[in-house]
């Protein structure tokens, strides 16, 4: 593209999003002063949209600790906990053996250094004796950790020395404890022990998870002690087995304490997690007003109820559309990333997948039009709210954009049309779904539009898609068959009616910017039209051949997928400048009359190529759209007049001087598919005249020589035709030519014609015309030499 292309698309683009921008509803403010028992003095206010109705921070504050603390907290199960207290236990035991074995020790050397007194002799080895068994019956004591006071120590210590002596035949007190200990963990273990005091717990529940079966399980709070709680418990269970001996029981305790595991320990980050996802359940609102709903009327008492609900709507609204500097800022650069999308999307899309009509500055900026026009009523909808936008003629757009180009640029318009409306209307999902499949679906009703009439009948399809897509999602809300869905309703059906406007538009596009839609070729196809009429009556054999031309053509044309109507009206005029000299075409000759005699081939291969360009200039004349008037100019090509050519070498002294590109056509070449169809299908049907046997074999070959020799000329290098479509091609013509030239059995009063079989012979049928495939000149004794 030059530059100036390149801007012309940048416009646009940057038309399209400010249209977008605009399209956005505006700051309104409701905050309005007014205390809870005041009486409204402004209009009503209704609600221009859906919001929901935001509960005190004070409230929001309240429900978000009352659900982080009634959140259950969880707790890994410790399986091995009656064992490890068990075993921690026979610890215990094993090491106060040992501290009293050294208390033993200690008392022994006290002993034996009180006999030595008296008796007089050196006591000092038992001296240090008795200080080394002291200092490791203390060292065994620290060692241990256990909170008891030094008289508990002596207790325990005489308890067990007093039977190693033989004065006590009952078990030492340190055993009998530590049995009330293992009994007093068997029956708490057994309920189940937390790590942290049951106080701190504060749901009623607990999670327990095992990691080694990987379950998890919800406990009641009372079904298990804490460790507060299995304390006391222990206590108590140790007064009653050692009564009014308190020093004993306190010895107890503190056994207990340092051995008991507990079996369910608090996993303080898991808790934090499962109550981090208990608060993303709490919602800050309660309720929701839907839009169109009266929040209040002059005259009405402000309640707190209807306080809230206009503080909402205020915020609301501020988070919408930005009151300050920075929130308009960040508002306006959010709402540009998603338009800014939507469109380039667009753009994308046509630049990659239709490069004619982007390349195409005139149709591409009638296409941006189409599209600007729905943003238009976007912004003229933000100005009547309620269910304007639903009067907005995106269907109108899709059936438009569909007619003037295809099924495919109306369908994605359409999406991208759906995108920008859900965004302006307040990020509004169902008007947006509905959007698109209506407007899809108005896309699809005249995707093989054939007459204007056809387009009431796409309003009517409209209108009901609105009604049932309408119906689904009233049908889905709480309280429906409002008045909002009445409105709504009424707004679609405007919409429908909206579409009567696109015959009107379609006429004056075609007339603006130059584009033909299939409805203008098909009147134009009509052969009674005066153009047509007038070549019937001046050259009729011509007349007779475009219509098997364009035969040929549509039905070549549907078999690849091209437009069928297009090759067609294009096949009908192609040769329409043979009307001003029709006399020098074989087509319209009277036998023995043939003006070319009588000429040089230089001249008669002027006036052969003359039709080419004569027949462009009528065709502008006659106001015929530029689509159409593409297909004259191409339809041979730069194809070489190839009779007047050879017969001018033969008539030159010197051949070699005869300038080939002086007996070519003027072309240009066929540059899209209908346009090498119509070439092609005016080669092989002018040559077919040629054959005097037309049997299928023959017209095979005949047609396979024909594409040969234009694709060894390179007619067709500038047209996307592939390989397969050509074969394709060639197997219709033959086909149809085949229904043409047929057998028919000959009546007893007619004479045997030619070489053929006695019993039959071959006809052409009624209508079918002459031509010749080299110069569109020979005489039938030259075409058929050369056929």
């Amino acid at each position: 593209m030059s530059r100036n292309d390149v801007i012309i698309r940048v416009a646009l683009f940057a038309g399209l999003a400010s249209l977008a921008l605009l399209s956005f509803p505006g700051t309104e403010s409701y905050d309005v002063p007014v205390d809870v028992g005041d009486f409204w003095l402004e209009d009503d206010i209704v609600a221009p949209f859906d919001f929901s109705i935001r509960l005190p921070e004070e409230e929001i504050a309240t429900r978000r600790d009352s659900v982080y603390r009634m959140q259950p907290p969880v707790f890994q199960v410790r399986s091995d906990a009656l064992a490890q207290t068990l075993a921690r236990l026979d610890s215990v035991d094993a090491r106060l053996d040992s501290a009293f074995v050294a208390y033993a020790d200690w008392r022994d050397a006290s002993q034996r250094l009180e006999d030595s007194l008296q008796a007089g002799p050196d006591v000092s080895a038992l001296r240090r004796a008795m200080r080394r068994d002291s200092a490791a019956y203390a060292a065994s004591r620290d060692a241990m950790s256990l909170a008891l006071t030094s008289d508990q120590w002596d207790l325990l210590a005489r308890s067990s020395y007093e039977a190693a002596l033989g004065a006590s035949r009952s078990a030492t007190l340190d055993d009998r404890l530590l049995g009330e200990a293992a009994r007093i963990a068997r029956e708490a273990l057994g309920r189940g022990v937390l790590s942290v005091p049951k106080d701190s717990v504060q749901s009623e529940t607990l999670l327990a998870r095992d990691l080694s079966t990987r379950t998890e399980t919800e406990i009641n709070r009372n079904a298990v002690l804490g460790q507060d709680e299995v304390r006391v418990r222990a206590r108590m269970s140790l007064t009653a087995a050692f009564p009014s001996r308190p020093d004993t029981v306190a010895i107890a305790a503190s056994l207990f304490r340092s051995v008991l595991e507990p079996s369910l320990v608090y996993d303080a980050d898991a808790t934090e997690r499962t109550r981090r996802q208990a608060l993303e359940s709490v919602l800050p609102t309660q309720g929701q007003v839907r839009q169109g709903q009266v929040v209040i009327r002059r005259g009405d008492e402000v309640t707190a109820e209807v306080d809230r609900t206009l503080q909402s709507l205020y915020e609301r609204q501020r988070e919408r559309s930005g009151t300050s500097t920075w929130s308009s800022v960040t508002t306006l650069l959010g709402r540009l990333l998603l338009v800014l999308s939507a469109l380039a999307l667009f753009f994308l899309y046509m630049y990659l997948l239709r490069p004619t009509v982007f390349a195409d500055s005139r149709r591409f900026t009638l296409a941006c039009l189409i599209v600007g026009m729905v943003l238009l009523g976007f912004i003229v909808a933000t100005f009547f709210g309620g269910a304007a936008e639903y009067v907005v003629p995106v269907a109108l757009a899709s059936i438009l954009l569909t007619i003037v180009f295809d099924s495919r640029v109306g369908s994605f318009a359409t999406l991208t049309l759906a995108t920008i409306g859900g965004l302006v209307t307040g990020y509004d999902f169902p008007y947006a779904f509905t959007t698109l499949i209506v407007g899809v679906l108005a896309v699809f009703s005249v995707r093989d539009v054939k007459n204007r009439s056809q387009i009431l009948a796409s309003a009517g399809l409209v209108g009901l898609a609105y009604g049932i897509v309408l119906l689904g999602f009233e049908l889905l809300r709480a309280d429906p068959f409002g008045e909002q869905f009445v409105a709504e309703l009424g707004a679609a059906g405007a919409n429908a009616a909206l579409i009567l406007l696109a015959a009107p538009l379609l006429w004056g596009m075609e007339r603006v910017f130059g584009v033909t839609t299939d409805m203008t070729l098909l009147e134009l196809s009509d052969t009674n039209r005066p153009l047509l009429k007038k070549l019937s009556m001046q050259a009729p054999g011509t007349f007779n051949h475009s219509l098997q031309v364009a035969n040929l053509a549509e039905a070549a044309a549907d078999t690849i997928g091209a437009n069928a109507l297009r090759a067609r009206v294009g096949a009908l005029y192609h040769d329409i400048g043979k009307m001003l000299k029709p006399e020098y075409f074989i087509e319209n000759q009277q036998p023995d009359d043939n003006p070319h005699e009588r000429i040089k081939p230089s001249m008669s291969s002027l006036v052969i190529a003359a039709h080419v360009k004569e027949g462009v200039q009528l065709g502008r004349e006659q106001n015929l759209p530029s689509m159409v008037v593409d297909f004259i100019a191409s339809h041979h090509g730069t194809g070489l007049i190839e009779f007047f050519y050879r017969k001018a070498q033969e008539e030159s002294e010197d051949p070699d001087t005869i300038d080939e590109s002086d007996y070519r056509y003027p072309g240009p070449r066929p540059r899209t598919n209908e346009q090498a169809i119509v070439m092609l299908a005016d080669s092989v049907e002018a040559a077919s005249r040629s054959l005097d046997k037309p049997t299928p074999k023959r017209l095979e070959a005949l047609i396979n020589g024909i594409v040969a020799a234009r694709l060894a000329d390179g007619q067709l290098d500038e047209s996307p035709l592939t390989f397969s479509d050509v074969s394709q091609i060639k197997e219709t013509f033959h086909t149809l030519l085949c229904g043409i030239y047929h057998f028919r059995v000959k009546y007893p009063d007619q004479d045997d014609q030619g070489d053929g079989d006695a019993s039959a012979s071959l006809e052409v049928a009624p209508g079918v015309p002459t031509d010749d495939p080299a110069g569109e000149s020979a005489t039938p004794e030259e075409r058929s030499t050369l056929g």
